[in-house]
């Protein structure tokens, strides 16, 4: 058996201590006791929801008609369509409300502010529906607001069409 100098194992250890120890030291280049601090903060967004004025339903199931009379927020220097979402349901609940595509042609604003939405019921697929319901949202830079509802009911035949906040 062949023996190996314990002058040459020592060499070997020192070197492998030595090339372990100097590639950890170089392994990153942060500076945990770097002196340099930053400073900074934020501002939370709340987008405060449009106001309904009025809503108005008049007709019954076989020529359904509503208008909702809205405003943004006082002081805001939102614009319809790119700071407003429109959502829609023909069965009258909130849990159904989708966005609208087509369907609702918004005019305004007047010279108070306020903008007009009337609804194609037909279009949207209310005909022989009894209820509807419809939510608008202030949106600002894919931020919204809490969405105000409105529920409109028409009678069948004979009878008056409502418009009540859901």
């Amino acid at each position: 058996m062949r023996r190996i100098p314990l002058l040459a194992v020592s060499a070997v250890l020192a070197l492998s201590v030595a090339l372990v120890a100097s590639t950890q030291s170089n392994a990153t280049d942060a500076a945990w006791n770097d002196p340099t601090a930053a400073t900074g903060g934020y501002a939370a967004l709340t987008v405060a929801a449009p106001t309904i004025i009025s809503c108005t339903a008049s007709g019954n199931v076989v020529s359904p008609n509503l208008s909702v009379r809205w405003s943004f927020p006082a002081g805001s220097d939102y614009t319809s369509p790119t700071n407003i979402n429109l959502y829609y349901s023909n069965n009258g609940l909130v849990s159904s409300l989708l966005p609208i595509g087509a369907g609702a042609t918004t005019t305004g604003p007047d010279a108070g502010g306020v903008y007009t939405t009337t609804y194609d019921i037909g279009l949207l697929g209310g005909i022989l529906s009894t209820q509807a319901a419809v939510a608008f949202e202030t949106t600002v830079n894919g931020w919204t607001s809490p969405r105000v509802v409105r529920v409109a009911t028409w009678p069948l035949v004979i009878g008056t069409a409502t418009c009540v906040a859901a």
